[in-house]
């Protein structure tokens, strides 16, 4: 099996060591072996660290981060877990809309200033805002 210094792990997902000891601390990475007072990290502890950054960056709490990841040791009651991701996946879902609408936005200034320029280079009369402004508040 494939092992990794915590260097190595650091810099495969651009996180400072203390970030890993800290999820090694707080319960979120189980199980790191030591050799030579070296922490050495497996196929696994990869996979777990995926889930991690996935629901971390995607806005779970640490606390629920937690009792997420302590299923499997804890085999709490599963309900509790069904609950918890469905509730991330509808503000996951909040966030992705939030996002389109600022997407839609940004491509609309993106040629609203587009036309701008090519207005100053060919000497026509700039383009006014709002025939490019959305129906919707962002």
């Amino acid at each position: 099996m494939e092992t990794y210094t915590i260097t190595e792990v650091a810099k495969m997902y651009d996180l400072a060591p203390s970030t890993l000891r800290y999820y090694e601390r707080i319960g979120l990475l189980r199980d790191v072996d030591q050799e030579n007072n070296h922490r050495i990290y497996n196929r696994q502890h990869l996979d777990k660290l995926n889930s991690i950054l996935c629901f971390k960056n995607s806005g779970m709490s640490m606390k629920e981060l937690q009792v997420l990841l302590q299923y499997k040791e804890t085999g709490d009651d599963l309900n509790q877990i069904l609950d918890l991701l469905n509730e991330h996946k509808e503000k996951v879902e909040t966030q992705l809309a939030q996002l389109q609408k600022y997407q839609q936005h940004i491509t609309q200034k993106v040629a609203f200033y587009s036309d701008i320029k090519t207005a100053e280079e060919h000497h026509m009369t700039l383009p006014d805002w709002n025939d490019y402004k959305p129906d919707y508040e962002v």
